[in-house]
């Protein structure tokens, strides 16, 4: 069982997938208990299985991503406060940014907490994130951009 932003998420192998599976807690609407046992695999390492992920989420990819993200100077104290991975190396910058290395096996984590500092954060590699978030971003302008006002007289019924 792992805590992950205050969700409990079950780490447990699925027989009927063939492989070790995350289930949320809290999404679980219905238990079959059975007497069934499943030994824990001697060589299965919960740490070792999680090492590739920036959270619970592990993706599908067999090799790790390197990723690089510049923080702003006003947000780089507060990224330097916290171990966000293992695998992370923060390198201060001289105009007191903060670029931010991390080794992953997925990315869809790492993704919203780069888009959570808004302007403040800015991917410089992998090329493939940069685009990524530069869709959600046009996505995002095109919901935002600004609705020509109506009439405001009404028109007799």
């Amino acid at each position: 069982v792992v805590l992950h932003r205050g969700s409990l998420y079950l780490v447990a192998y699925a027989p009927h997938h063939g492989e070790v599976r995350h289930y949320k807690v809290d999404r679980i609407s219905d238990v079959d208990v059975q007497t069934l046992k499943f030994p824990k695999p001697t060589d299965f390492d919960l740490e070792s299985h999680l090492a590739g992920s920036f959270g619970i989420y592990r993706g599908e990819a067999d090799q790790n991503i390197c990723v690089r993200v510049r923080f702003a100077a006003d947000v780089a104290r507060y990224v330097q406060e916290k171990r966000w991975h293992a695998s992370q190396k923060l390198t201060p910058q001289p105009d007191r940014s903060v670029i931010a290395e991390f080794e992953l096996r997925a990315t869809e984590e790492l993704k919203a907490w780069v888009l959570s500092f808004g302007p403040k954060a800015e991917v410089l590699e992998p090329d493939s994130l940069r685009q990524e978030i530069a869709q959600e971003v046009a996505q995002l302008h095109e919901m935002y951009r600004p609705v020509p006002k109506r009439n405001a007289r009404r028109l007799p019924r």
